[in-house]
């Protein structure tokens, strides 16, 4: 009897314990399944962004391109 007396408000810990691990459980499972879900539909598309190398060749045309534009302003000033 004396035993039972002893263990009693440690069980009642242990309860307490169990319940909260069980809380704590649920919470990571539903983080998981909400980063399952993420990953596998991504809803910030911005957060990557795909790398690509430089092209000279593009940049030149993009800086002719500007330089013309700027003598065409120019030329149509003049007139």
């Amino acid at each position: 009897a004396s035993l039972n007396k002893g263990s009693g408000p440690q069980i009642e810990e242990y309860k307490r314990d169990v319940l909260q691990l069980q809380r704590e459980l649920l919470q990571e499972k539903t983080k998981v399944t909400a980063l399952s879900e993420e990953l596998e539909n991504p809803m910030n598309v911005h957060r990557w962004r795909k790398l690509e190398g430089s092209d000279p060749a593009t940049f030149e045309l993009i800086q002719k391109i500007q330089t013309l534009q700027r003598r065409l302003i120019s030329k149509t000033e003049e007139v």
